[in-house]
């Protein structure tokens, strides 16, 4: 087929150019990669993932198709299946400085449809996405519109900086809130606003072995719930001002050209704020603390 095009290109009848320029749909990396998470005061790890990467790439367009399995596990039950995880990602290179992109990522109880942005100059740079969720299924649980965006972020040398924005607003019917055997347990959820100041730098930089640091600070947060039927005030929590900080660092070994290993640790501590007569009692984790421990691998071709 590559001769046909090039003895074409040579009659005239395909330019060269044309023909050396064609987009072609190519592999560019695969990987997996393992992701614990589990709160702190507990016998049981919350969160087991195990993910399996592709992305792809066609001119100005890259592709990305993640699949996964969650399980959890206790002293009692021993491990046990909970979820999947169905991800696509599809960017689009719009200008040298931005890209589009859409996501869809589909789990046992939810479906969620992002719209996604990334853009950097010199020292500037923004990133964000846009999710609707849908909620299948579960008890209580009612859809909500959802953004985890950087607004405004720059770039010093080696430091980065983002101000980090999470907003999230709830629809349906959010008249009262509901456990899993059905009981009411207050109004629902209406909103939940948040604002962080994420800092990312390199720890050490090697010929083979690379360690950086991230560290996210919520400045402030808050929450809005439906009041009882009968008027009274739901109960509730929300992280604190300063009250939710989490720490990571991010060791890297690149094993060959094409091969790296990495691996991450991060640890949260969490304060909350509690309103309208909550109590910690109230709360099954208490103040618990978080951590959010992984290891994968990436070969690129």
């Amino acid at each position: 087929m590559r001769r046909l095009a090039l003895l074409l290109a040579t009659m005239g009848i395909v330019s060269a150019a044309a023909f050396a320029e064609a987009p072609v749909l190519k592999v560019t990396s695969i990987g997996q990669e393992i992701e614990i998470e589990n709160s702190d005061g507990k016998q049981d790890v919350d969160s087991i993932f195990f993910g399996n990467m592709v992305n792809l790439s066609y001119g100005d367009w890259a592709f990305g198709l993640q699949a996964g399995k969650f399980w959890s596990y206790d002293d009692h039950d021993g491990l046990d299946s909970t979820d999947s995880r169905l991800q696509i990602d599809v960017w689009n290179k719009v200008t040298d400085n931005l890209k589009l992109g859409y996501r869809y990522r589909g789990q046992k109880n939810l479906d969620r449809h992002y719209a996604r942005w990334d853009y950097s100059k010199d020292w500037f740079w923004s990133s964000g996405d846009v999710w609707y969720e849908s909620n299948n299924g579960t008890p209580g649980a009612t859809d909500n519109i959802n953004s985890e965006f950087f607004p405004l972020g720059v770039k010093f040398g080696d430091l980065k900086i983002g101000y980090f924005v999470n907003y999230q607003k709830f629809v349906g019917d959010l008249s009262v809130a509901k456990d899993a055997k059905g009981d009411i347990t207050g109004g629902a959820q209406e909103d939940y606003f948040e604002h962080q100041l994420r800092v990312w730098h390199p720890l050490y930089k090697g010929e083979k072995f690379f360690l950086d640091f991230e560290g996210r600070v919520s400045l402030s947060t808050s929450a809005d719930y439906k009041d009882y039927p009968n008027g009274v005030s739901t109960k509730n929590r929300h992280y604190d001002d300063f009250g939710r900080i989490r720490l990571y660092l991010r060791p890297t070994y690149k094993v060959s050209d094409s091969l790296t290993v990495y691996g991450y640790y991060g640890y949260e501590f969490k304060d909350y704020k509690y309103e309208n007569g909550a109590k910690r009692s109230d709360y099954h984790d208490a103040n618990d603390n978080y951590q959010d421990i992984g290891i994968g691998w990436n070969y690129k071709f």
